[in-house]
């Protein structure tokens, strides 16, 4: 049986050296990524728990892993479900905004200014949203509230109508006050019965005093009597800093002069404390994910809402008294009640933006500070919001996916390159200081593959504290558990590299997106929103559509639906009539109330012009679907994936510039895979760069053909790399495909070494077919390797984080957590093992490579042999040629494994607790510490001296399992005979 194969990029050692000096940009940020492609983190201070000291070493340690900069979040000391605050905090006058917090920022500007890094505020107290202790009830967010009493009519009526009960905000964040503020809007009557129309509802509001007294001489027959009112919705900002806690409130997302009062109270004060460093070291604001529930209303929203829509919406509101179904109230017929519904979820999208966030991104620009926006969840718009955000952001985390693929290709469309995500958030079910790279790394493809270019990892936790406090501060049961404190995090820089190298080509240019689509995202488009579609001045050059942003695309794609806004077929119309080409069904008729019925006169007159005529209209076209467009337009697809075994789980990104294509090919599968892509490319010489290891070659396996190019590579599990066409192809024979006998599946190309020639291997004997681009074929017999397992004695240095160095010998590898020795059963840290290997000189020849296969270990891994450093090994399988590091005679050997901390916590579980127990979540979560005792704050000798780490958050219990940790094996050298191709 046949099978085709390609490369093991990870084991891509060798490359093409290009003397720095002379590399292009593109490569040069490939391998030396300046700090602006580099991942970001959130660091969040947590309550009054922030120390210069701890300031600077968190700085100079996310300098040291290869961190651009960081978000400060001001967050409760502790942050649960319950956000209970972490009592007896040792620095209690260090509230927030008091001078210690000022000059804590300050201090934390002045470092990052002398360190290279960028950092930013988030622009609340809490990660949610926008808000504040600045807030009162009447600046907060508003919604409609109500009571309503039924009375027999045909006499003077003399009623007390009670304020409607206030609301209780039942989202996120504590305490659960209600609220006192309350303004009324309207007294409404109508008749009691089905069917009512608009006309029949009586504004009673003239005839009811201050005290609720309503005077009314009622026609004959039931009439349903309403006190319509607003009062805040008593969402807060959460998790606040502890002395904040139930005196903050999110800000009116749709008043102009609130929303200006939220901005300034939050920059004028940065500008006093902080104002030479805004626009350098400080350079962005941040509104976090959306968690503080709807908003209806708005003092001006009766105004707002006729100016938009040319009618009053007050009598339209009793269809927010739903039903027992839950439907809404009827008014006129269900098709006019829902227009309404339209044009009022309308003009609150229209008023979060012209007059909420809008507003913030004004006052940071004029403040010199970018926006970054997580715009979803929220009742907006989300390409609207993607477009309106300097660094629109995503979100995903560790234990699922979760990228809204509409951020990006709105974020396309906008012009804008960079699209960010808060990354790798944990639930404590599946975040227990057990995270490692080699767990992040699936999510951080998915990331990529969604179109996210940025990752701000979460989290960066800030400690405060002296070092022998460890782990040290936690978001309470949140993760993932990035820091300086965590036991990976020098190995670990290993994955951050890769995360900076697969950032600096994802950010390079622009990502191609071959049609523009409006509303709703299609295929493999951008995205734009209704009303930027609307406000934009959107021309036609060539036949081709032009955005403000400069995007140029070859149609527009309409949402799937008959209904659509007078102001955008108007549009279309003017569009097309240009020159566009547009795709799509007709509509029918308009959307909400505004200018109804005309305005379903209108809509439909323009449907009967441009889509009557048949395919074309004025200059430009109509067309009925994707297909059909594609073809008008000689539209090919960008990429295919010819042969795998899980296609569905190859996805591929492609970024366009002046130095080329680059297209980021991921895996997201489980199991290797031989993957061939045919790319819409040709005169150019495929590379294959790996962001792993900075690893620049040609591809060795690739053909082309009717003007595409095919590159066949192996992808292990959740692996990417990056195909990158920037130069001229050569004329000289090239492997074109590989076909294997033997249902072989565990062999590879490597790219040349040294200058020499590409190279077959296999650890088993098989025979290939090779097929170059002469059309030559070429038939190879390659030997299997010769394994040789390296056995005990090992010599190992243990390096724990907590205590002292001691080494032991192991007759044979061993799980740490098998071991006899608590030392080495509760071990978290560096374990060092030690060998020396021989080797025969005839193992060195040149058609001979040479595999250290480490087997089974737990969690990151770094090689050396004889001095020479091998690198990080971060995720399975940990195997690597040592060919150029060795030599004939003995070898020393160094496998420095570092586990988590786990093993370390349980193990302390065992010894008696000094300090109080708090929150209890259950053992799939974890408890909290209920307050810093006593010895901790008098930094005096601590009690428990079995304990030997300190936390805020404790995952485990006594008898929690322990972790594989170590090296298990077998460890293995791999003697590989290869054939030259």
């Amino acid at each position: 049986m046949k099978k085709c194969i390609g490369v093991i990029l990870w084991m891509v050692l060798g490359g093409q050296a290009v003397a720095q000096e002379r590399r292009p940009d593109l490569e040069n940020r490939f391998l030396n990524p300046p700090a602006s492609v580099k991942p970001y983190v959130w660091w969040h201070w947590m309550g009054p728990n922030f120390s210069k000291t701890g300031i600077t070493k968190d700085l100079e340690a996310m300098k040291a892993m290869g961190i651009g900069g960081a978000t400060i979040f001001n967050l409760a000391s502790a942050v649960q479900e319950t956000h209970a605050p972490t009592l007896n905090n040792p620095w209690p006058e260090q509230t927030y905004r008091s001078p210690a917090y000022w000059e804590a920022i300050r201090h934390a500007a002045a470092e990052a200014k002398r360190l290279g890094l960028e950092i930013g505020l988030h622009n609340t107290a809490g990660y949610s949203t926008t808000g504040g202790p600045w807030v009162t009830e009447e600046r907060a967010m508003q919604k409609l509230v109500w009571s309503k009493k039924t009375e027999e009519g045909g006499k003077i009526l003399l009623l007390n109508l009670p304020k409607p009960e206030l609301p209780i905000f039942q989202g996120w964040g504590s305490p659960k006050n209600r609220a006192t503020f309350y303004k009324d809007v309207a007294v409404l009557a109508v008749p009691v019965g089905t069917g009512i129309r608009v006309n029949q509802v009586i504004d009673l509001s003239s005839k009811m005093d201050a005290n609720g007294l309503l005077r009314w001489e009622a026609p004959a027959g039931q009439w349903l009597i309403y006190r319509i009112g607003h009062a805040p919705t008593m969402a807060n900002p959460h998790p606040l800093p502890d002395d904040i806690i139930g005196k903050s409130l999110e800000v009116d997302k749709m008043s102009a002069e609130q929303n200006r009062f939220h901005w300034q109270t939050v920059i004028d004060p940065l500008k006093e404390k902080i104002g030479e460093y805004l626009g350098d070291s400080f350079k962005h604001l941040l509104i976090d994910s959306y968690e503080a529930d709807f908003q209806n209303w708005t003092p001006a929203f009766r105004a707002e809402f006729f100016k938009r829509k040319g009618y009053d919406p007050v009598p339209w509101i009793l269809c927010f008294d739903t039903k027992a179904d839950k439907k809404p109230f009827i008014l006129e017929n269900e098709e006019q009640t829902q227009r309404f519904l339209w044009d009022f979820r309308d003009v609150v999208n229209q008023l979060f933006f012209d007059n909420g966030w809008g507003i913030g991104k004004k006052g940071a620009q004029e403040s010199k500070l970018a926006l970054q926006f997580e715009p979803y969840e929220g009742p907006f718009d989300i390409a609207e919001g993607s477009a309106l955000a300097d660094l629109p952001m995503g979100e995903f985390w560790t234990h699922r996916g979760g990228i809204d693929e509409r951020i990006a290709a709105a974020a396309r469309a906008a012009g804008r390159t960079v699209v960010g995500a808060e990354a790798f958030t944990g639930r404590p079910e599946v975040s227990q200081y057990t995270e490692d790279p080699a767990f992040l790394k699936p999510t951080a493809n998915e990331g990529f593959a969604a179109g996210v270019n940025r990752l701000i990892l979460h989290h960066w936790v800030h400690q405060p504290f002296d070092d022998k406090y460890q782990p040290g501060m936690g978001m309470g049961w949140w993760g993932t558990h990035f820091g300086r404190h965590q036991t990976w995090a020098d190995p670990g820089k290993a994955f951050i590299s890769y995360l900076s190298r697969s950032q600096a080509l994802l950010q390079y240019g622009e990502e191609v997106g071959d049609y523009l689509c409006l509303e709703s995202l299609q295929g493999f488009g951008d995205l734009i929103s209704k009303r930027d579609f609307i406000k934009q001045k959107i021309t036609v050059v060539q036949g081709k559509i032009k955005l403000e942003s400069g995007r140029v695309y070859p149609f527009l794609m309409l949402p799937n639906t008959p209904e659509m806004p007078v102001e955008v077929a108007e549009k279309i119309k003017n569009l097309v009539a240009g020159g566009a080409t547009i795709v799509g069904a007709k509509p029918l008729r308009s959307t909400g109330l505004k200018d109804y019925p005309e305005c379903d006169t209108q809509v439909a007159k323009i449907g009967n012009e441009v889509w009557g005529s048949g395919k074309k209209y004025g200059k430009g076209n109509v067309c009925a679907t994707l297909e059909e467009a594609k073809r008008l337009h000689g539209i090919k697809p960008d990429y295919v994936i010819e042969k795998a075994d899980s296609a569905q789980a190859v996805k591929v990104i492609h970024r366009t510039g002046s130095e080329g294509d680059v297209y980021f090919v991921t895996n997201l599968s489980k199991r290797a895979q031989q993957i061939t892509v045919s790319f819409r490319i040709s005169g150019k010489q495929p590379e294959l760069w790996q962001a792993e290891n900075g690893n620049i070659a040609n591809a060795p396996v690739w053909n082309e053909k009717d003007g595409r190019t095919s590159v066949q590579i192996r992808l292990g599990d959740y692996q990417s790399a990056f195909i990158v066409f920037r130069k001229p192809s050569s004329k000289t024979d090239h492997v074109t495909f590989i076909n294997v006998e033997n249902n072989v599946e565990d062999w590879t190309v490597l790219p040349q070494r040294e200058g020499g020639p590409n190279v077959l291997f296999s650890k088993t004997p098989l025979k290939a077919s090779l097929g170059y681009a002469s059309g030559k074929t070429r038939d190879v017999k390659v030997s299997g390797a010769t394994e040789k397992q390296l056995t005990g004695p090992w010599e190992v240095q243990m390096k724990p984080k907590l205590e002292a160095p001691f080494t032991l010998t192991l007759a044979d590898l061993v799980d740490f957590s098998q071991h006899s020795d608590p030392r080495v059963k509760y071990f978290a840290g560096t374990a060092t093992y030690l060998k020396t290997i021989q080797l025969e000189a005839n193992a060195l020849r040149p058609d001979k490579r040479i595999l250290l296969n480490l087997g089974v270990l737990n969690d990151i891994v770094s090689v050396k042999i004889n001095g020479k450093d091998l690198g990080v090994l971060w995720y399975p399988p940990y195997q690597t040629d040592i060919t150029q590091a060795v030599k004939a005679g003995g070898n020393t050997l160094e496998i420095a494994v570092t586990n988590n901390w786990a093993n370390r916590l349980i193990g302390d579980e065992r010894e008696p607790a000094d300090f109080e127990w708090g929150t209890d979540r259950g053992e799939d979560k974890g408890r909290a510490m209920k307050a810093y005792p006593d010895w901790f704050i008098k930094n005096e000798v601590r009690p428990s001296q079995g304990r030997k780490t300190f936390s805020i958050w404790y995952y485990y219990r006594k008898d929690s399992p322990l972790k594989p940790a170590g090296l298990v094996g077998p460890v293995r050298l791999e003697l590989m005979d290869t054939k030259a191709i």
